[in-house]
């Protein structure tokens, strides 16, 4: 479990908070679904699931995050990246491998796994995400899409507890948007939480996650099902969101 209680954080150099007074908790088995305008704090938010604030991002921190009752103050990002796997929304500027093989490997070996389960956990990653034809390439050869999906393969062979992912549509096609669904979902059966920051509304209404927080100015101003945060066409709106297209037709035309 990952608990956030009454946080606020404030990057350095700035005036306005980032993050104000939220409290959430996140619980594996399940996929939550972020969403909100540029600037609401959604970024921040995911950033404080594995400690890169307040050990990267420097500034003012109120409030406690606890991952497995770990508070994310006294472990390190590297002890903390165990637990909650992060991919980024541009995830080339975190590649430095070789070969897309090696690119993935690295975790496992990083944790101490033997030879023989990193390649099978490698083998697993790459498989699920449609990249082990891909296996020997550079990471720099794929395309944008293709980089997203390694990114996630690297977070899969480290069997971490949570999965959080900004943006991660970006750059991909119905075929692999789908396939994403079909990966996010399969983490879910197995026990594990999925955390999503997206702005592909009609995409996460298919996704279906089972729980979908609204940010806005660094607060959470709304919660629950995703049927009832998407039929609130209103509230979306006043927060410049545009709701999936289904749910605009049924506000139009009534039940």
């Amino acid at each position: 479990m990952i608990e956030i209680k009454e946080v606020s954080f404030r990057y350095e150099g700035t005036s306005a908070s980032a993050i104000r007074d939220i409290t959430i908790e996140f619980e594996g088995k399940k996929i939550y679904g972020v969403i909100g305008p540029n600037g609401s704090g959604k970024s921040t938010l995911l950033r404080l699931l594995n400690g890169l604030i307040p050990h990267f991002y420097r500034g003012e921190m109120k409030g406690r995050v606890l991952v497995d009752g770990i508070d994310t103050r006294e472990a390190s990002v590297a002890q903390l990246a165990r637990k909650v796997g992060l991919v980024f929304q541009n995830p080339e500027h975190m590649f430095f491998s070789d070969t897309v093989y090696e690119e993935v490997s690295f975790g496992p070996k990083s944790l101490g796994i033997n030879s023989d389960e990193t390649r099978e956990l490698v083998r697993q990653a790459l498989e699920e995400v449609g990249l082990w034809e891909m296996r020997n390439r550079s990471p720099w050869s794929l395309s944008g899409g293709e980089m997203k999906r390694l990114s996630i393969a690297c977070i899969l062979a480290m069997k971490t507890g949570f999965l959080a992912v900004d943006e991660p549509t970006i750059g991909q096609d119905s075929l692999s948007k789908e396939s994403l669904i079909q990966i996010f979902r399969g983490i879910r059966e197995e026990g594990r939480g999925v955390i999503i920051v997206t702005h592909d509304l009609e995409w996460l209404e298919e996704l279906n996650p089972d729980i979908l927080l609204v940010l806005k100015r660094g607060s959470i101003i709304n919660r629950g099902r995703p049927n009832d945060v998407f039929s609130d066409i209103r509230g979306l709106a006043t927060n410049g969101l545009i709701p999936p297209y289904k749910y605009i037709i049924k506000s139009l035309i009534g039940d």
